[in-house]
């Protein structure tokens, strides 16, 4: 009886340890966990404001959708790794090609673009100035509740090591993505 509770115990306490420090196997999946338990990760599809047209054959894409300005783009293979969930250039013929990844809304079918921005809430109104000085970011606007703001986060090579990083931080209550997807169908 005294073993089975001490392993129930250890074994709690292994899962209390472990959850901060969220496993994430595929790219962009600690966004997706982040933008909500309707999206979904979607390793073989690219955005970019390139048209089909401008895209050099040996890319090897077809295009999925048109979402406002984006074009989106299903791949033959994943572009993103687990450390790279980020914008990602492709140089063909010395011409470069920018791509970011792609969320599925699995509520609406439509797909998401992770663009550069996320919103991130503090605990405190004056550690939104700590967040542009301890990790670069740029902050694009303050969000009514003071202690909230929108920041471009460009440069960053893997959105999904970053936020693992703002959830250790201790000044921040939340860190979530701002998605480029459409909100309406049209009928």
């Amino acid at each position: 009886m005294k073993k089975t509770l001490l392993a129930g115990l250890i074994g709690l306490m292994g899962l209390m340890l472990a959850h901060p420090a969220f496993a994430f196997t595929e790219a962009c999946q600690w966004v997706a966990k982040m933008a909500g338990p309707v999206y979904s990760v979607q390793p073989l599809r690219v955005a970019s404001f390139t048209s089909p047209e401008e895209l050099p054959e040996t890319l090897h894409l077809a295009l999925l959708e048109r979402s406002g300005g984006w074009f989106i783009y299903q791949t033959e293979q994943a572009w993103f790794g687990k450390e790279s969930c980020a914008p990602v250039q492709k140089v063909v013929a010395h011409q470069t090609f920018d791509f970011v990844p792609v969320l599925l809304n699995q509520s609406t079918g439509r797909n998401a673009v992770i663009t550069s921005s996320f919103m991130l809430k503090t605990y405190q109104k004056n550690d939104i100035d700590k967040m542009a000085e301890r990790y670069g970011f740029k902050l694009l606007t303050l969000l009514p509740s003071g202690n909230a703001a929108i920041f471009d986060v460009s440069g960053v090579t893997s959105y999904d090591r970053m936020l693992e990083r703002l959830d250790r931080d201790k000044d921040v209550q939340f860190a979530v993505p701002v998605l480029a997807e459409p909100r309406y169908r049209l009928r």
